[in-house]
């Protein structure tokens, strides 16, 4: 499987999503856990290959947890933005056991310092999003600068066109549709394929990277929590029926944005084998009724 990466943003696509699953925020940093993140050498340098270890306890006992539920196909879902936000990378740690995941030949592309949301649901226990911080070697402080621009985003053949007369306000449920499209002949593209147990997977952060949502398009999640191969679970109504479903040209995704500002979004979809992510910010006003703009981050 290729991966899709828009270079003018920064941005690397080089695994899969999060797993926040449904459209509210998620608080960081809970309490009830904790994720020790180490590296194999004292420091980490940008464009060269280390690997990354994160050791899950309970906070108040120290004890490693063991067990974890697969969501979205995946025991942990991990995302690495720079401080910066030009950089989203959503990568797949391998779990060794004894609350230990490991990742191997991390790579990141420039000295600077970086968020990693750690993103897993204990067995019994809800979903858990821990906040951490990585720092390369030589990285100065800097902090998002975001700049306005057109809400159609290409990737290599695709094209994904957010709606920007929607109405993007705090603390009400608001929807993102999305319109994709061949990039070179504007056709309508109908055959997205499915990407863990969904149509695709949209990542949102603040501007300062302290609040993480996650969410996926309404009705096309069917066998996400299941970690099924397919999307649609055989009953009698769809028995003898393909369960290889494509998608598209619409994608409709809910979230809800708790402070007004500029919000980062990263939407993944997967196309003939390829994942194809699409860097947005949109701007979310603090009135009912005010109409937002959207825009590209830049």
């Amino acid at each position: 499987m290729r991966f899709v990466i828009l270079m003018s943003f920064m941005l690397l696509a080089l695994g899969a999503k999060l797993s926040a699953h449904d459209a509210t925020p998620i608080p960081v940093a809970k309490p009830k856990y904790t994720v020790k993140v180490s590296t194999d050498g004292a420091t980490v340098e940008a464009t060269k290959p280390f690997t990354l270890t994160f050791q899950i306890d309970d906070a108040n006992t120290g004890t490693p947890i063991t067990a974890f539920d697969e969501v979205h196909t995946k025991l942990l879902h991990l995302i690495i933005v720079s401080e910066d936000l030009s950089v989203f990378i959503h990568l797949h740690p391998v779990y060794q056991g004894n609350g230990v995941f490991q990742l191997n030949d991390v790579m990141l592309p420039n000295a600077a310092n970086y968020v990693v949301f750690t993103d897993f649901t204990p067995t019994g226990d809800t979903q858990q999003v821990v906040r951490s911080e990585l720092a390369v070697s030589g990285a100065q402080s800097t902090h998002a600068h975001l700049n306005s621009s057109s809400p159609e985003v290409s990737v290599g053949d695709l094209k994904i066109t957010l709606d920007a007369t929607a109405q993007f306000t705090v603390g009400s449920e608001t929807t993102l549709n999305f319109h994709v499209t061949n990039a070179a002949t504007g056709v309508d593209v109908t055959n997205l394929e499915e990407y863990l147990g969904a149509a695709g997977h949209l990542v949102i952060l603040d501007p300062a990277a302290q609040t993480y949502i996650h969410t996926h398009p309404a009705g096309h999640d069917m066998a996400a929590m299941s970690g099924m191969d397919h999307a649609v679970t055989a009953t009698p109504l769809t028995s003898g029926m393909d369960t290889n479903m494509n998608y598209g040209p619409h994608l409709q995704f809910e979230a809800v944005f708790p402070m007004e500002g500029l919000w980062v979004m990263w939407l993944q979809v997967q196309y003939q084998g390829e994942i194809y992510t699409f860097p947005y910010v949109v701007e979310v006003s603090g009135e009912a009724g005010a109409a937002p703009s959207a825009h590209s981050h830049g």
